[in-house]
């Protein structure tokens, strides 16, 4: 789906914005704090039902406000395809949610409407930052396009609950969860490491395609010492596992690395934003050679530690997917942006569009 139109009220410090986007690039511009970030964080809001700049920037509702709302128009890439309205209110209490007008319970019933890849000014975290975040990147990556995965994760997580109640309360009686608990793992485990391997390759042949400097490689921990067979590793952990009260091998401990001859990759803030855009780009690449559907690109303040050459072959690289990209950059009213390369301009002030 091609984002058409948006429309944002009481998000951060806009008060009212709107825009009928361009099928291709998009180019937000303004001075620091115009309201650029709160304009892509809605689009990212109202495809994952959350923001991404975390409570050190403050609430998402607008001081003073009672409700944001974020509204957006979806058109399929065919000329006389469907039409989709999305809307999604946030108060103090709740969130709410609306496709085509008629309420849905929540915000999985959008997600599939169309997707979005972001690399902003913490992006580096999904290498640098806790195994958690990479987890997600696999999750949120494999349940789009691995029919059933999304239920095997969800049953993996019950019967790790319930495996964990059982430790807490001192584990008595027979280990009635480790079957289940064995089972899921090795089903999610060997759909990681798939995902994981072809993405490696697609990596690999990314950076030699984008002239990158370094060879990558992407490195894979399931999350117990491969050699081990899990089951035996829960009997024998059993003791440790009630004294924390959590179980300690499998999937929740896995994580993945970005290397470059054997050690952690880019040290620097622009090679890691280059990496990590790398990584989605590869990600996305994937998607699409296994029927997969195309993304929006949300790229933050895309000029910051990067140089022209890294945007350009950033910028020709999203351009040749199919999809949207929304850009931010700092630049004053009638002031062509670094690296810009065509599409549509909005320059925003204080939380409106001027221009």
């Amino acid at each position: 789906m091609i984002l058409e139109r948006i429309a944002i009220s009481g998000l951060r410090n806009i008060n009212y914005l709107e825009i009928r986007a361009h099928p291709s690039l998009n180019w937000v511009t303004g001075v620091n704090g115009a309201g650029k970030t709160s304009f892509l964080e809605a689009i990212y809001l109202i495809s994952r039902g959350r923001g991404y700049r975390g409570r050190k920037h403050g609430p998402l509702l607008g001081t003073g406000r009672e409700f944001l709302e974020v509204s957006a128009l979806l058109r399929s890439p065919e000329d006389d395809g469907p039409l989709t309205r999305l809307k999604m209110t946030q108060s103090h209490d709740d969130s709410r949610f609306h496709e085509n007008g008629q309420a849905v319970s929540g915000i999985q019933y959008l997600r599939r409407r169309f997707h979005v890849r972001l690399i902003a000014d913490n992006s580096q975290q999904l290498l640098e930052g806790q195994p958690g975040l990479r987890r997600l990147f696999l999750d949120w990556n494999l349940f789009h396009v691995e029919p059933g995965y999304g239920r095997i994760l969800a049953e993996f997580r019950r019967v790790l609950g319930q495996r964990n109640a059982w430790l807490r309360s001192g584990a008595r009686g027979h280990a009635v969860w480790d079957a289940d608990y064995c089972r899921l793992a090795e089903t999610l485990t060997q759909s990681r490491s798939r995902f994981l391997e072809s993405l490696d390759g697609i990596l690999r042949a990314t950076a030699i395609a984008e002239e990158f400097s370094v060879s990558l490689g992407i490195e894979f921990r399931s999350g117990w010492p491969v050699k081990m067979n899990l089951r035996n590793l829960l009997s024998e952990s059993l003791k440790e596992d009630r004294d924390r009260g959590f179980t300690f091998y499998g999937p929740p401990r896995a994580d993945f690395s970005v290397c470059s001859h054997d050690r952690k990759a880019l040290p620097s803030r622009g090679q890691t934003k280059s990496l990590v855009f790398l990584l989605q780009l590869a990600a996305q690449r994937y998607w699409l050679n296994v029927g997969g559907p195309p993304c929006i690109w949300l790229l933050d303040d895309l000029g910051a530690e990067l140089d022209t050459l890294s945007m350009r072959s950033i910028l020709q690289a999203i351009t040749s997917l199919p999809g949207q990209a929304f850009i931010t950059a700092v630049a004053c009213p009638g002031e062509i942006p670094k690296g810009y390369a065509g599409g549509a301009m909005f320059h925003v002030e204080r939380g409106a569009i001027i221009g």
